[in-house]
């Protein structure tokens, strides 16, 4: 009895790690995806013309939207 029941638990240990580790695995490679995302508050110049560029920013969710501001050429970020 006493065999089956080391057994037993060193099996769901197993499996507990197991488990685990994919988990980890699989959170690891979702921040990797979120780390490619821009910084939230971030500007970047989307397109200029003769009379100025137009800017997008950066959201909270981490994709680019357009912005309100324009810039300049010499002056626009990058």
């Amino acid at each position: 009895m006493k065999k089956t029941m080391t057994k037993f638990a060193l099996a769901a240990a197993v499996v507990a790690l197991a488990i685990a580790g994919s988990a980890g695995d699989s959170m690891a490679k979702g921040k990797k995806k979120a780390a490619a995302a821009c910084t939230p508050g971030a500007l970047k110049t989307a397109a200029c013309g003769p009379a100025g560029c137009t800017m997008q920013r950066c959201w909270a969710d981490g994709k680019w939207y357009p912005s309100l501001l324009a810039c300049w050429s010499p002056w626009c970020p990058k």
